[in-house]
């Protein structure tokens, strides 16, 4: 035996592909992980300005057909229909029966709002991007109240 035949056959390994597909496979795991949760996030935020939007429509309806008016038990009633919203420090405004001189009737208002905190956000702040806390949600629903026909 030579000594390139000696050289070739102790020395000289042809590499080996064993661990580059799981290398290959977490690296693609982890940036397709992260590109279908961005929609998602959008879409949890979506839904949660529809939830908050369907609380303040429900107190709305809720405070223009009660007499005699009660603010507490409207607030009650729409922290009810708003929690399950992914929504932190939630607010929730009820406006007694005012009078609108353009529509020349009494109105009731509801309005629901609260932080939303965005998964992306998180991600662009972990990557030393700057990106704000969270996304504030609000919604109003303005109803003509029923037992006062004008002002």
């Amino acid at each position: 035996m030579s000594y390139l035949q000696f050289y070739k056959k102790y020395f000289f390994k042809p590499a080996t592909s064993k661990g580059q597909a799981v290398v290959e496979f977490t690296l693609v795991f982890l940036l397709f992980l992260v590109i279908s949760w961005i929609p998602a996030d959008f879409g949890l935020a979506f839904f949660t300005g529809q939830l908050a939007q369907n609380a303040s429509r429900e107190g709305a309806r809720l405070a223009a057909a009660t007499n005699p008016f009660n603010a507490a038990d409207i607030q009650t009633q729409v922290s009810k229909r708003i929690s399950s919203a992914l929504l932190t420090n939630t607010s929730i405004n009820v406006t007694p029966p005012t009078c609108d001189p353009t529509l020349c009737m009494k109105v009731v208002s509801v309005g629901v709002s609260g932080d939303y905190n965005f998964f992306f956000y998180q991600l662009l702040r972990l990557l030393g991007l700057p990106a704000p806390n969270s996304l504030t949600i609000s919604r109003t629903t303005t109803m003509r109240y029923e037992h006062a026909f004008t002002c």
